[in-house]
Order: C-alpha cells, then structure tokens, then sequence
C-alpha cells in the first residue's frame, strides 16, 4: 500500500507528520486523509513528499528497492 510506504519513509527520514504537512504544502487534513488510505496520492504530492524527505519519487513505491548509496 503506497501509503504505508510513505509512513514507513518518513519515519526513516525523522520526520514528523506535521513537518511534513508544512514542509510539503499538503495540510494536515488531507495528508492524513492521504496516509489513511481514504484518498490517492497525486503524482504532485507524491513529488512533494519525496524532495521533503530526500529521496526519490521512486522510493515511496511499494517493492522499492532501498537505495544505499
């Protein structure tokens, strides 16, 4: 599920939910409605999310292989 791959990078990354919520311009609300699985991810809060935590798009994929280098 994308949005247990999100949770789960953000918690790598140390990053709080309402860090996240400001830092990608995505309220609070519909992040949480994002990470409960009501509503689906755009490829724009995907991209968001993704520079806020320094990884790639990508890597908040499901099956994603970690990038270690």
């Amino acid at each position: 599920m994308l949005a247990s791959e999100v949770d789960e990078a953000r918690f790598h990354a140390g990053v709080s939910f309402s860090e996240l919520s400001e830092r990608s311009g995505i309220g609070p609300d519909a992040l949480g409605n994002l990470l409960d699985g009501i509503d689906d991810f755009t490829v724009v809060d995907l991209a968001r999310i993704a520079e806020v935590l320094g990884v790639p798009v990508t890597a908040l994929l499901p099956g994603a292989v970690p990038d270690d280098s």
